[in-house]
């Protein structure tokens, strides 16, 4: 997994550690974390291979491959571990396919990491991990054959080293610029010499992530179980949470090595050696600048020292100006080094203002009854399959020519107490797993029930099949693209799939879901406005978009006469688009009597408990 983060060696000047205390300059951290609870069920072993991925299903093949070739091994008990970072793509179905042949002499893990960030994804892997040694592959890293045996063995000849970095080398796919070993460090390329050496605070240098092996017992002992730089990849300006990491744990009072018997290759693919990705991760790592600085400082050292910094870093920018002017797009070391240079200016107000958005959001999260349990069973939900899918039918109850047998696809989380969407999904929302979750329902849906759907009353009409979409979905240009691919691995047709966009979402993203139904359009598949509400100007929405239904939600009427004038003001809308053919669907249809009343007022379909209730989708059809 390339990322910011992915910092192999920093500059001599980029880190201080001059003292041992373990203060976060913006007290954001809790320090020493404690076992799982369930600590006496753990089974433990000599190495846990850890893989942090976010959309790496076509990159972990090559690395899981390298895994199941280790060769001396035979007296090893070990593991690996694919942890999931939130991905979109089929990450959980390599991971699952591998499973089916993996060796015997290893177990191969699925993990997930809820939290966005390769600092939560590393976080989770040391929770998971059964072995005493976690030992941590980028889905980049190719390890050499012998990588697992030769970390194992350093750690029994160097029992004071807490962590150990790999030797790097870089495997590109096209050639580097002019210039580039003097930023090679910034791409995780380690190439120190055949010697094991330490590394001494005094030097400022420290290994990166990728290849990165750590005794899991040093890691809960000195890492905070909550980085500060929590890295969210480049859109949040922040990279060094692996440096952190590595530097609690020297600070911890355990030895920090480089091992160049432990090799790996690390992929670099042309985009990541263009002028601007390079830049990007120059300004990122200069942004976290600050807080390593301080990490090592006390507290009284803190007032004087923070204005020399500055001072200093002013200085260094401004002869880096005299001496090479404004960098030409041809001297890409040039440009790097100046980027690097401003955003460490910059650093200090940076990471203040991250300070203050990390309290909101904590407060916003905090506000979410049973936050810390939701995420936990969402957590176990992806980690163990736990989640399911239902059907509720959409019914015709007008008599029409030609009905269309509908049914409407959710998810429900599983185990002992099942949950709702209304109660999971504002913790899914606010960290992030929307797209993740709705891109799960309908791989799981393709995957397991496009062979047995529901026979339509006439042959010749498509059985619809509906989806209500989050925000995060609609507003996603790949999704149209996901869509696409997912139709061209199953045996439904276009039609038969009708996504549903809530009628708030359609009016407050109006440009975003325009383009998305246009999309949806072009497929052929179909649109539902859901929630569809009396007390909005709508006109534009069924002007413009591509509309088969709408879904008026009868639970949010307080009486029938709102339900009738809801669909009074439907109609209305339908005289002024004489254009727009779409048809109604009562949605929240709970009683008899709620039932009579939608009958009377002609609305074609309705959807409810009355009609019929939701329903695992794993039983058999009616």
């Amino acid at each position: 997994m390339v990322t910011p983060s992915m910092v192999s060696q920093i500059a001599p000047e980029s880190i201080d550690t001059a003292s041992t205390s373990t203060d976060s300059p913006f007290a954001a951290t809790q320090f020493a974390q404690t076992e799982p609870a369930a600590k006496e069920q753990r089974q433990i072993m000599d190495i846990t291979v850890a893989i942090p991925t976010y959309n790496g299903a076509k990159r972990l093949p090559l690395v899981l491959d390298r895994l199941r070739s280790q060769t001396g091994i035979d007296d090893i008990s070990w593991e690996v571990i694919v942890c999931d970072n939130n991905s979109t793509d089929a990450t959980a179905d390599v991971v699952q396919a591998y499973q089916q042949e993996w060796i015997r002499s290893c177990t191969l893990r699925y993990g997930f990491a809820a939290e966005q960030g390769a600092a939560h994804a590393r976080q989770h892997a040391i929770q998971l991990a059964q072995g005493e040694l976690v030992a941590f592959l980028d889905d980049d890293n190719l390890p050499a054959h012998d990588w697992v045996k030769n970390a194992f063995e350093f750690s029994q000849h160097y029992p004071k080293a807490g962590a150990f970095g790999s030797q790097i080398h870089g495997k590109f796919e096209g050639s580097p610029p002019e210039g580039f070993q003097k930023i090679a460090s910034y791409l995780a390329i380690v190439e120190r010499g055949s010697q094991p050496h330490r590394y001494e605070p005094k030097t400022k240098i420290l290994p990166p992530g990728a290849g990165l092996a750590v005794r899991r017992k040093a890691w809960l002992a000195s890492v905070p179980e909550k980085l500060f730089l929590d890295n969210k990849g480049k859109g949040a300006g922040l990279a060094s949470e692996d440096l952190e990491a590595a530097l609690h744990i020297q600070k911890g009072g355990w030895e920090v090595w480089y091992n160049p018997d432990m090799v790996v290759e690390h992929l670099i693919p042309n985009s990541r050696l263009q002028l601007d990705y390079l830049k990007t991760l120059l300004r990122c790592i200069g942004l976290s600048r600050f807080y390593i600085r301080m990490l090592g400082i006390t507290d009284w050292k803190r007032p004087l020292l923070v204005p020399a910094y500055i001072a200093n870093d002013l200085r260094r920018l401004a002869l880096h100006w005299v001496r090479h002017g404004t960098p030409s797009t041809d001297n890409w070391v040039i440009a790097c080094e100046r980027e690097h240079l401003t955003s460490s200016v910059v650093s200090p107000f940076f990471l203040l203002k991250k300070t203050y958005q990390d309290f909101l959001q904590n407060q916003s999260i905090r506000a979410i009854p049973d936050q810390d349990l939701w995420l936990k069973r969402i957590t176990a939900g992806f980690e163990q399959d736990q989640f399911q899918l239902y059907q509720q039918p959409v019914i015709a109850i007008e008599h029409l020519e030609h009905p269309l047998a509908q049914q409407e696809v959710f998810v429900r989380l599983g185990g002992d107490t099942p949950g709702n969407p209304r109660e999971f999904m504002p913790v899914i929302e606010h960290y992030g797993l929307a797209r993740t979750l709705d891109r799960w329902v309908l791989r799981r849906f393709l995957k397991t029930h496009a062979l047995t759907t529901q026979p339509s009353q006439s042959q010749n009409l498509p059985n619809i099949h509906s989806f209500n979409l989050s925000r995060a979905s609609v507003c996603d240009r790949q999704f149209i693209d996901f869509v696409a691919e997912c139709l061209t691995q199953s045996n439904l047709r276009a039609d038969q799939l009708c996504f549903e966009v809530s009628e708030s979402i359609a009016v407050e993203y109006f440009p975003e879901v325009t383009k998305f139904a246009n999309g949806l359009n072009e497929l052929g598949c179909q649109l539902i406005i859901d929630n569809f509400g009396v007390h909005r100007n709508c006109s534009d929405l069924l002007k413009n978009y591509p509309v088969s239904f709408v879904k008026f939600n009868i639970c949010l009427a307080k009486s029938t006469d709102e339900i009738s004038n809801g669909f009074k003001t439907f109609q209305e809308m339908m005289r002024k688009h004489s254009g727009v053919d779409l048809s109604m669907i009562a949605k929240g249809v709970e009683t008899p009597a709620v039932l009579s009343h939608v009958k009377t007022l002609g609305i074609a379909y309705a959807q409810g408990f009355q009609l019929s209730k939701p329903r695992p989708m794993d039983a058999k059809h009616d």
